[in-house]
């Protein structure tokens, strides 16, 4: 199947495609999430236990004082933190695979041009209007004073360096797309069906990394503060949000679909750098 037929079957299967999507998203999360509570403590215990035996070894060996240093504050983390850690550095390189195959030549690039196309002929008014509402939740118009509102609340329960970390999280977020979208200067794919519209470059995608940034970390934040029972709907519905903003952006044709890539590969890495970062301060607290 050639990328344009691959495109117009998507494009014509659009409602089928996405709860496909969705559906097997929620699934694999499901079973990862059982898992995790299931086994995660065997596999933090284990892996603690294997930096325990190392450490000793490790410092009998001919290695520079310098990565000598580095093992020990790595070994001092913790599972937890070196796990956001390299999931932050896995989504960093997901990102330069992705920007480096955006090219008109590339097959990720003719994949954006043959879907916008598709949608452009297939999408129907009515599915252009649901997605036109489902964008919103991802405008900065709806983040900012979510964002802010979120703030206040912590503010008002004195919880001064989560509102802090909340606030430079979110707006370095935000920031941090602004210059990579200078960065790379891409144009929007065309659209004239006028139920959206956007302005400004196009990688990687705003809607999907602000919403990525900001569910991401307030599901993260009532997680931690939370019972286990509400962990797997919060962190559901926390999925669900951030992938319907993302996927409305390719269907309104106001992004390609590797700008909602991008987009996801930057909000995990910020998400989880923050994350890596507020257990540490969680860890010291609690020690």
């Amino acid at each position: 199947m050639t990328t344009e037929k691959f495109a117009e079957f998507l494009a014509v299967h659009l409602w089928a495609v996405l709860f496909v999507i969705a559906l097997g998203m929620l699934l694999v999360a499901g079973l990862l999430w059982h898992a995790l509570q299931r086994y995660g403590g065997r596999f933090v215990t284990l892996g603690q236990g294997v930096i325990d035996r190392i450490r000793p070894h490790a410092r009998r060996l001919p290695i520079p004082g310098a990565v000598h240093s580095i093992w020990q504050i790595a070994s001092g983390l913790g599972i937890q933190v070196l796990a956001s850690v390299a999931i932050a550095v896995a989504a960093c390189v997901g990102f330069v695979e992705i920007a480096d195959d955006i090219g008109v030549d590339d097959d990720l690039g003719r994949f954006d041009v043959a879907l916008s196309a598709a949608l452009s002929q297939h999408a129907s008014d009515r599915q252009l209007r649901i997605f036109a509402a489902v964008t919103d939740l991802g405008d900065k118009d709806f983040l900012i004073p979510l964002a802010a509102v979120i703030a206040a609340f912590m503010l008002f329960r004195r919880r001064w360096f989560l509102a802090a970390a909340w606030l430079v999280a979110t707006a370095g977020g935000a920031l941090s797309n602004v210059g990579l979208k200078a960065i790379f200067e891409r144009s929007r794919p065309e659209h004239l069906h006028g139920f959206a519209s956007a302005s400004g470059w196009s990688f990687p995608s705003g809607h999907s990394s602000g919403s990525f940034i900001v569910y991401g970390l307030l599901a993260y934040l009532i997680v931690i503060h939370s019972t286990p029972r509400w962990h797997w709907p919060v962190a559901a519905a926390a999925m669900m949000l951030i992938v319907c903003v993302g996927f409305s952006r390719v269907v309104l044709q106001v992004h390609y679909f590797s700008d909602v890539l991008g987009g996801y590969a930057v909000g995990a890495a910020w998400v989880a750098a923050w994350i890596a970062g507020l257990e540490v301060f969680r860890r010291r607290n609690i020690s």
